[in-house]
């Protein structure tokens, strides 16, 4: 067995080196130099501090990852990946331009010695700033629909405040901080976690690397309560200047008011009054607006998105008006069945001046003051002084307040046809006075009373 080893020894070696002359030319072959561009290789920063100590912040413009070419073996080149290689820029090296030179290297040794690197683009450029710092409070908004009935009365956030900093151009344009809060369905209040949005003064979220904040999220809470419409009331306190009047009705809107509060606590409320209106010596239109939380029982909140009640007192000028009083326009009160009663055509027609509102005024006639005269005194014939009296009518003052005329007081028959007549008269428009008197025939036993104008 030796032997056959051994024999032919020379030829068997040539064989082999033949044969690892051909591995190595093959394998040569296909292992031949390549070239590979690797992208997005994340670059980091170092030093930093050479900025930030300086009370300033920075911003990565162009450069926050770099593309590179390897070349080398395709056995090798073919395996790299972004992992394989890492990326730095040292910010203490930073130029006059913000221009900072990237730098990328194999991660291991043997890459390194193995694969040639170019870097792509080989240049940072970064924005340097003046540092910013502002506090802004944290408000809440909700979205959605509370259960019917239901309505949100009050959000709080745990903190309250937030501090941003950042580029000052950059936090300067932060004007609302705000948490949103999901309510759709809910009766119940509820306490959460939200995370901080940025808002710029069009109400746009800011997103930007440029920015940070001391807090992330924030606890909040969303108080829901019952509700209930009620009406609201405005009551005015004091007077008008002299001359003047408060004219029609209060105008005010809104006229009712959503509440909300304890369930126990809003079903005895029925109304809401506003009492304290002054118009004490006012001689014109009054307008005000007022907060209708500061007329809110305790344990009650507005629950509509308007707190304030718009609110107009309209006042006008008094003006005069002179009704002329016949005789024939007086009526008489507590007549006797027996006697006739009677004021003469030629007395003096008695004037009535009255004041009010220009609408009140115009509209009255001698007929609404429906003069009158209470003869139930007057018991026996003869002449009396009287007193007329004049309707009393809500928003009228007469000017004077005493009106006299002379009564005459008869027995004297008539004639049943003018008794009958009379009486349908008086029947239908009740007597009055004006020179005419009563009668009392012996044939018909009826009595009337002359109705007089």
């Amino acid at each position: 067995m030796k032997e056959k080893l051994l024999k032919n020894w020379g030829l068997k070696l040539m064989a082999v080196l033949i044969a690892f002359l051909v591995w190595f030319l093959v394998a040569n072959i296909e292992d031949y130099t390549v070239t590979k561009t690797i992208t997005g290789i994340p670059v980091e920063l170092l030093n930093e501090d050479a900025i930030t100590k300086q009370d300033m912040v920075y911003e990565i413009e162009q450069g926050k990852t770099v593309d590179i070419k390897v070349e080398g073996r395709r056995s090798i080149i073919e395996k790299l990946t972004v992992e394989d290689f890492v990326a730095t820029a040292d910010l203490s090296e930073l130029s006059i331009t913000n221009s900072v030179q990237i730098v990328v290297d194999a991660v291991s040794n043997s890459v390194r010695k193995e694969v040639n690197i170019s870097v792509v683009d080989s240049m940072m450029k970064v924005s340097i700033e003046e540092r910013g710092e502002e506090k802004l409070p944290i408000g809440i908004v909700t979205t959605g629909q509370t259960q019917e009935g239901y309505a949100v009365v009050s959000t709080a956030a745990t903190p309250n405040m937030v501090t941003i900093t950042g580029a000052a151009s950059t936090v300067k344009d932060v004007k609302t901080v705000q948490v949103v809060v999901d309510v759709e369905g809910l009766n119940t209040s509820i306490t959460t976690r939200g995370e901080l949005q940025l808002l710029d003064a069009d109400g746009e979220i800011i997103d930007s690397e440029r920015i940070q904040t001391n807090l992330s999220t924030v606890s909040v809470t969303v108080s829901i309560q019952k509700t209930k419409e009620v009406p609201i009331r405005i009551e005015t306190s004091g007077e008008v200047a002299e001359g003047y009047a408060v004219a029609g009705d209060i105008e005010y809107q809104p006229t009712t008011v959503l509440i909300a509060g304890d369930e126990g606590i809003i079903r005895s409320v029925g109304e809401i009054v506003i009492d304290n209106i002054d118009i004490t010596d006012r001689n014109a239109d009054y307008e005000t607006t007022v907060d209708i939380n500061s007329y809110l029982p305790e344990g009650i909140v507005v629950a509509d998105k308007t707190q304030e009640i718009a609110i107009k007192v309209n006042i006008e000028k008094l003006v005069e008006k002179t009704l002329t009083v016949k005789p024939s326009d007086i009526r008489f009160t507590g007549k006797a069945a027996e006697l006739g009663y009677i004021i003469a055509e030629d007395e003096e027609p008695i004037e009535v001046t009255v004041i009010g509102l220009k609408r009140d005024v115009d509209a009255l006639s001698v007929d609404k003051i429906n003069p009158t005269v209470d003869v139930s005194e007057m018991l026996e014939e003869g002449t009396y002084s009287a007193t007329v009296m004049m309707q009393e009518i809500e928003g009228i003052q007469y000017k004077d307040d005493t009106w006299n005329t002379t009564v005459t007081v008869t027995k004297e028959e008539v004639t049943t046809t003018e008794t009958t007549t009379n009486t349908s008269s008086e029947a239908s428009t009740g007597s009055t006075a004006g020179g005419t008197t009563e009668r009392t025939t012996e044939k018909n036993t009826e009595r009337s009373t002359q109705t007089n104008r």
